[in-house]
């Protein structure tokens, strides 16, 4: 028996964010998680490129909700107290975040990781999803 899985792929619109490091790249939302991916690039000012982690209660927020949509799962990235040491300026890391299912509609959403953040801090404001039902792609899944 075959059954499907819509998922909704977006390339979100963030103004300026894409000068941020690191960048969103693009998010997946479906059913089940909303899941961001990230690029970043070690930043030049360290000598050995630095370090990269991600806070445990980093959530996202529907602009104009007060829902909190929690982290669930990490790739590629470690949840702190651990973090990741680059090896030199010329590295980069592509990573993923996993939060409970963001509503599958144009909105715009905050991704938080610090509520007072500092410079450190991955947090991203305002950022648009739109024409989320757009760029469906279903998944087919055979059940044994």
């Amino acid at each position: 028996m075959k059954t499907d899985k819509k998922t909704y792929i977006v390339q979100p619109i963030t103004g300026d964010q894409r000068k941020k490091n690191p960048s969103v790249l693009r998010m997946v939302l479906n059913k089940e998680y909303t899941r961001i991916d990230f690029g970043y690039a070690a930043p030049w000012i360290y000598e050995k490129g630095g370090w990269i982690r991600i806070a445990p209660y980093t959530f996202i927020e529907v602009v104009g909700s007060k829902n909190r949509y929690l982290l669930k799962e990490t790739i590629n990235i470690p949840v702190a107290p651990a973090r990741h040491d680059f090896e030199s300026k010329a590295d980069w890391k592509v990573f993923s975040l996993y939060f409970e299912p963001i509503p599958i509609v144009d909105c715009s959403i905050n991704i938080i990781e610090e509520e007072n953040p500092d410079s450190k801090d991955f947090n991203y404001y305002d950022i648009k999803l739109e024409k989320v039902k757009d760029v469906e792609m279903v998944i087919l899944t055979t059940s044994h």
